[in-house]
């Protein structure tokens, strides 16, 4: 019976345990952070080399220079090679960011760290609309705003609750949205995404990208586009307080 005892006690501290860890899941988040890192196939360097070349400077941008020296220059296999190695170091040592997403009353700001140092300035946007306000790193000085809703962008739009995972404890679905852009040399822009519905904020909170679909947040984001395969950008969520 003294046994049978200790064996209650010990499956009672463990249910109490294990409660206060499902209690401890926060309903009301109000700080994200995510990775951001781009990655890259050996044949996602490839294209890029392609898009690079077709892209190259045929107008002289150096008086000084002759243009036929310039067009000589700017063409050559020498120039090229210098350039390509430029973009392989570049792609290949990009440095994994964190993008940090904060809640504060009726606002939502983000910000870009990258070796524990914040990059570029704040981004803030209001819940009650699509205004994204750019600040300065003191939040004093809001020098430029964007309607994220002003640009009439057509998108192809599916969703694919079969395929399920669990990120930080919620559970999350594939919601694929296309960007249709006739005019770009990259061709139409792709973000695979695993949403929740279980956190209402604006899906533009971690990116700029209109929210098209209610009640959703994203928590793996994948970027690429449609002339550049082989590359793509990646946004992990790895804390939630």
């Amino acid at each position: 019976m003294k046994h049978l005892n200790y064996i209650l006690i010990f499956l009672l501290l463990v249910s109490c345990s294990t409660t206060k860890k499902l209690t401890q899941r926060n309903s009301k988040p109000t700080r994200f952070v995510f990775t951001k890192q781009l990655v890259v196939t050996k044949n996602g360097i490839q294209n890029f080399y392609k898009k690079v070349d077709s892209l190259l400077p045929t107008k002289n941008l150096n008086p000084s220079i002759p243009k036929a020296q310039y067009d000589s220059i700017s063409n050559s296999p020498e120039f090229k090679k210098i350039i390509r190695e430029n973009i392989k170091k570049s792609l290949l040592e990009s440095p994994i960011e964190q993008v940090v997403i904060e809640i504060i009353n009726d606002t939502i700001w983000r910000h870009t760290n990258r070796k524990e140092k914040m990059i570029g300035d704040y981004f803030m946007i209001q819940r009650k609309n699509g205004i994204l306000n750019y600040y300065n790193k003191s939040k004093s000085v809001n020098y430029k705003k964007y309607d994220l809703f002003s640009q009439k962008h057509e998108y192809e739009i599916s969703e694919n609750r079969k395929d399920r995972k669990e990120i930080k404890g919620y559970d999350c679905f594939k919601l694929t949205i296309i960007k249709l852009n006739k005019e770009s040399d990259l061709g139409n822009t792709t973000y695979e995404m695993y949403v929740t519905n279980q956190i209402n904020l604006p899906v533009h909170t971690v990116i700029n990208l209109t929210k098209l679909v209610p009640n959703t947040f994203p928590m793996e984001i994948k970027i690429s586009e449609e002339k550049l395969s082989g590359m793509a950008e990646f946004y992990k969520l790895i804390k939630i307080e």
